[in-house]
């Protein structure tokens, strides 16, 4: 008619058996997902306060005859290892690349420099700003201008007026 009270008893333990056989395993598995997440977000913390870009020199080019010029920045890395492919640049506020040509490197290791060059920046006296933000949301903010020497004869010079390196600041 029925299953007896045993086999009825059996069945409700095996089931109860597997349950929390299948309750463990996504528990466990869980707890690695969090564990891991947590380091990870360490490990970006530790990335992030001990990174550091800095302008070590800077030179440009440009032609008499041209309203234009190019600026070369060589970017020094005082921090950890960085990946200069996974940056972006606000050239005088917009995202762009489209005027930026950088150094092709994989990672940009502490002491090491690669040059970034900023193409046909007009020669006016305007000032000129590039941040270059790095895959930890820091980033590197300077600002320059065209000096004219003798504007009659077209000769001038390129001033950096400032850079400074700023982090996020976690809450």
């Amino acid at each position: 008619m029925g299953f007896s009270v045993s086999a009825s008893f059996a069945l409700l333990f095996t089931v109860t058996l597997i349950s929390f056989a299948i309750m463990y395993t996504a528990l466990d598995n869980t707890y690695s997902y969090v564990f891991d997440a947590i380091e990870d977000h360490a490990n970006t913390i530790i990335i992030t306060k001990s990174s550091q870009l800095y302008v070590s020199l800077y030179d440009y080019t440009t032609q008499l005859n041209v309203s234009v010029y190019d600026v070369t920045f060589n970017i020094t890395n005082g921090g950890t290892t960085l990946s200069p492919s996974r940056w972006n640049f606000v050239y005088d506020g917009r995202l762009t690349s489209s005027n930026i040509d950088i150094e092709n490197k994989q990672y940009l290791i502490p002491g090491d420099s690669l040059l970034l060059t900023v193409l046909n920046v007009p020669k006016t006296t305007d000032t000129h700003a590039l941040v270059v933000i790095t895959e930890t949301g820091c980033n590197l903010k300077f600002k320059w201008r065209w000096v004219w020497l003798n504007q009659t004869a077209g000769t001038g010079t390129v001033e950096v007026i400032n850079s400074a390196w700023y982090c996020p600041m976690e809450g």
